[in-house]
C-alpha cells in the first residue's frame, strides 16, 4: 500500500471501530464476567477461541500451555499482539463497590476484575484484528493475536512455549497492557529472591536451647531497606531509572507458634534496571551486612497451567527497552498519529510485562500500548473507559498497515 492508501485505510478503520463500539463493549463485559484467575483460564480461552472463529480468523488454535491464538493474513511480516487473559484473584468481595464479575457499565466506564489488567487490552486487540479482516485491508503481514495465560505468576513463560515449542517466530511484538493510551518502549525487570537462614528448632519455652533464625534475619531485613535507599538515590539508567528492593514476606519452618523454627526465609522483590543481571543481584544480596551464612537464591516456579503443562523456571525477568528512534517505535508513533489524530506520548511502564521475554530474553523488537490506567490494576476499582477500548482498537488495526508500508519504503 502507498502512504495515501494507508491514510485512507486508517480512516475507514476509525469509522468501523466507532460502529463496532457497542459490540466491543459487550465482548469486554462478557470476558470480564468469566473468572480466569491464573491457572483457571480454560473457560475464557474457550470463549475467546469461539469468538475468533466466529470472526472468521484464518487459523485459531490453543497451544500446549493454553494460550489461544488467532491469525489474520498470511504475509511475510509476522506480527504478534499479546495480552494476557489471566487475572489476580478478586479477593474480599466486600471490598468491591460492585460485583467484580458483573462487567458493570456505568457512565462510559466498564468495571470488574481484569478490566484494566488485562482483558480490556485483549478485547481491543481482537477487535482491531477483526476490523482489519473485515475491511480486507491489504498488507504483506501475518498478524497473530495471542490471549496468553499465566502472566500474573511468571511474565513471559507462556510466550516462551509459543515461540520455542510451538514454533511461532514473530518479527515484532506489541504487548497490550494498561498504558493510558500512551506508547511504551520498555520497563524495568523483576526478580523474586529468597534469603534463608538456618537455625535450631526447640520448644519456645526454652529459647536459649535453640538458635532462632528469625533473629538472624532481622539485620538482613534492615540491610535490604538500606540497599533500597542506595538504589533510589543512585543516578540509575536515563530511561529505565533506578532499581529497587523490598522485603515482601518473612516465613519460617516452625510447626507451631510455640516453636523456635529451624529455618527462616525472607523474600525480596528486586526491580532491575539496565546492567543488573542475575549474577549482579545475587552477589549484591550475599554481600549485605547480616547475610553472612545465609543462602541466597532466585525463587523457582513450577506451577502447572490449566492444561496441566509444566515448565519449571526462575522468577527472574530481565529489563528491556528500545531506543526511541527504533523503526518499530517510530512505526507505532506514526500509526498512533494516523489512527488517533494526535502525537503520542512515548515512555516506559513502571510494572513488568511479557515483554521481559520477547525483548528481554529473545531480543524480538517489542513495544507496548493499551487501554486503561495502571493505577487500577490489581485493585477493587479495576476499570477501563469505553473510549480507551475504541481508540486502542483503532491503533491496533492501523499498526500492521503502517509497518508494512514503512518496510516497503525502506526496501525500495
Amino acid at each position: 500500500m502507498s502512504s495515501t492508501e494507508v491514510v485512507e485505510a486508517v480512516a475507514a478503520i476509525a469509522r468501523e471501530a466507532d460502529r463496532l463500539e457497542p459490540e466491543l463493549v459487550d465482548f469486554t463485559r462478557r470476558i470480564i464476567a468469566i473468572p480466569s484467575v491464573t491457572g483457571q483460564e480454560g473457560p475464557v480461552v474457550e470463549f475467546v477461541a469461539g469468538a475468533m472463529q466466529a470472526f472468521g480468523f484464518g487459523r485459531v488454535f490453543v497451544d500446549r500451555i493454553g494460550n489461544v491464538v488467532g491469525q489474520v493474513g498470511s504475509g511475510r511480516l509476522k506480527i504478534m499482539y499479546d495480552a494476557h487473559l489471566d487475572t489476580v484473584d478478586a479477593g474480599d468481595r466486600s471490598a468491591w463497590p460492585w460485583d467484580p464479575f458483573e462487567g458493570r457499565l456505568e457512565d462510559g466506564v466498564i468495571y470488574g476484575r481484569g478490566a484494566s489488567d488485562d482483558k480490556g487490552a485483549f478485547a481491543s486487540m481482537l477487535f482491531g484484528a477483526r476490523i482489519l479482516k473485515e475491511l480486507a485491508a491489504a498488507g504483506d503481514f501475518t498478524l497473530y493475536v495471542v490471549g496468553s495465560v499465566g502472566e500474573e505468576n511468571g511474565e513471559g513463560l507462556a510466550l516462551s512455549v509459543l515461540v520455542e515449542e510451538e514454533g511461532l517466530h514473530p518479527d515484532c511484538v506489541v504487548i497490550g497492557e494498561a498504558s493510558e493510551l500512551t506508547l511504551r518502549r520498555g520497563h524495568r525487570g523483576r526478580a523474586l529472591l529468597a534469603m534463608s537462614f538456618a537455625g535450631r528448632q526447640v520448644h519456645a519455652s526454652a529459647p536459649e536451647l535453640g538458635d532462632n533464625p528469625i533473629y538472624k534475619a532481622a539485620p538482613a531485613i534492615r540491610a535490604v531497606e538500606e540497599l533500597h535507599r542506595r538504589l533510589v538515590t543512585s543516578a540509575g539508567h536515563p530511561f529505565l531509572g533506578h532499581g529497587s528492593a523490598a522485603v515482601t514476606k518473612l516465613d519460617s519452618s516452625a510447626p507451631s507458634l510455640n516453636t523456635i523454627p529451624g529455618k527462616a526465609t525472607i523474600y525480596i522483590d528486586r526491580r532491575l534496571t539496565a546492567g543488573e543481571t542475575r549474577e549482579v543481584i545475587l552477589a549484591e544480596l550475599q554481600a549485605l551486612p547480616g547475610a553472612e551464612g545465609a543462602t541466597v537464591a532466585v525463587v523457582k516456579m513450577d506451577e502447572p497451567s490449566y492444561t496441566g503443562y509444566r515448565k519449571p523456571c526462575e522468577e527472574y525477568f530481565p529489563p528491556w527497552y528500545l531506543p526511541e528512534d527504533h523503526p518499530l517505535v517510530q512505526a507505532g508513533a506514526e500509526a498512533y498519529r494516523l489512527a488517533l489524530g494526535r502525537r503520542p506520548v512515548i515512555e516506559r511502564w513502571n510494572f513488568s510485562t511479557n515483554g521481559t521475554y520477547t525483548m528481554g530474553v529473545k531480543g524480538i523488537p517489542t513495544i507496548g500500548f493499551g487501554p486503561g490506567e495502571g493505577r487500577y490494576c490489581h485493585t477493587s476499582e479495576d476499570q477501563v473507559p469505553v473510549r480507551h477500548l475504541t481508540e486502542a482498537a483503532k491503533f491496533y488495526a492501523a499498526l500492521p498497515l503502517v509497518l508494512v508500508e514503512r518496510q516497503f519504503r525502506e526496501d525500495a
